[in-house]
This record gives structure tokens, C-alpha cells and sequence, in this order.
């Protein structure tokens, strides 16, 4: 009878070149990694990709773990870092629409061109903020990262007419918003 393979035994493995030994690992502590993932970025498509970042990372630095350690704290603080960066990554991507939008509007009052379409851009955020929170969050699965809805309906534990139908109403809502904003402020001069 064979002593059964522990989990520094396949690290070893791995570590020799033995790949069907990193699928064990794989096997493992998968499931485990995607909810911790889920937890830290609860963004459905990102989490499967930053769980298989995690696992090419973790495969390409092998090496430098040390067998015996607790491999799956290793995977979470490779996920962590993963997550860090894609959280930064956002962050940089929402400072540069607000300082395009901010370069737009300076460029526009400068020319003193005053159009409807540009007021309308600056009511369209003012119109977003007061959305609540959940409706912000369906919007930004429709429009950025661009799901559809059965991934949405997943996402948000909905049927897919739900997710239709709130976003039809969410569209209505900011059209009729934009709108009693255009027209109760007067041209600038």
C-alpha cells in the first residue's frame, strides 16, 4: 500500500517538470482561489481571469516556492497582488475619463462654444450619481465591461427580463433626467 501524495510531495513534482502533478494542484485549490478572488473583486469575468493569472504566475515561479509552506497562501497572495494592480488599473482608467471630460469642458468654455450635446455629457454624470448604487453597477456591466444578459442576469441572481427590463428603465430615467436638466437651464451668453 502506497502512502498517499502530499501536497509538498507534488510541489516537488512540479518542480521537477511534472505537469500532471501541477493539475493535481490545480485541482486542489481552484475552487478555493476563485472564491477568495470573488470576495476580493467581485466582478464576474475577472475572476476566472485573475484566478488563471494566479495559476500561470504561480507555474512560472515555482521555483521559488519552497515545499512545505502553505501553497494555497502563496496562490491568495499572488491573487491579492493580481487584484491590487487590476484595482489600480481602474482606478487609472476612471482618473483619466474624469480628466478628459474636465480637458473637454475647459476646451469648450475657452471657445465659449456652448452646445447642448456637451451640457448634456456634464448632466449625464450629475444624473448617474444619483442612481442608486445596484442600478450603477448594472449599468457598468452592460456599457463597460460589456456582458450580456444572461451573464448579467448570473451576475446579479436575476432572470434575464429583469435585467432588460431595469436597464430600459434605468435608460429612461437618465433620458428624462438629462432632459428637465437641459431644459431648465438657459444658454450661457
Amino acid at each position: 500500500m502506497t502512502k498517499p501524495e502530499t501536497e509538498s510531495d507534488l510541489v516537488l513534482r512540479v518542480q521537477d517538470g511534472d505537469l500532471s502533478a501541477y493539475e493535481e494542484l490545480l485541482s486542489l485549490h481552484s475552487s478555493r482561489l476563485r472564491a477568495f478572488v470573488a470576495m476580493k473583486l467581485p466582478v464576474p469575468h475577472l475572476i476566472d481571469e485573475i484566478a488563471h493569472e494566479t495559476f500561470v504566475f504561480a507555474h512560472r515561479h515555482i521555483a521559488d516556492f519552497e515545499a512545505g509552506t502553505d501553497f494555497g497562501k502563496w496562490l491568495r497572495a499572488i491573487a491579492f497582488n493580481l487584484i491590487r494592480k487590476e484595482t489600480l488599473r481602474y482606478q487609472r482608467i476612471t482618473q483619466n475619463k474624469e480628466k478628459f471630460l474636465e480637458h473637454f469642458l475647459v476646451e469648450q468654455s475657452s471657445k465659449n462654444q456652448w452646445s447642448p450635446e456637451s451640457q448634456a455629457v456634464i448632466y449625464l454624470e450629475e444624473c448617474l450619481e444619483r442612481l442608486p448604487d445596484q442600478q450603477k453597477l448594472l449599468l457598468e456591466h452592460k456599457y463597460t465591461l460589456s456582458e450580456t444578459s444572461r451573464e448579467m442576469s448570473r451576475a446579479f441572481n436575476q432572470s434575464e427580463a429583469w435585467v432588460r427590463t431595469t436597464l430600459c428603465r434605468v435608460r429612461t430615467a437618465l433620458r428624462k433626467c438629462i432632459e428637465q436638466k437641459l431644459e431648465s437651464s438657459p444658454e450661457p451668453a
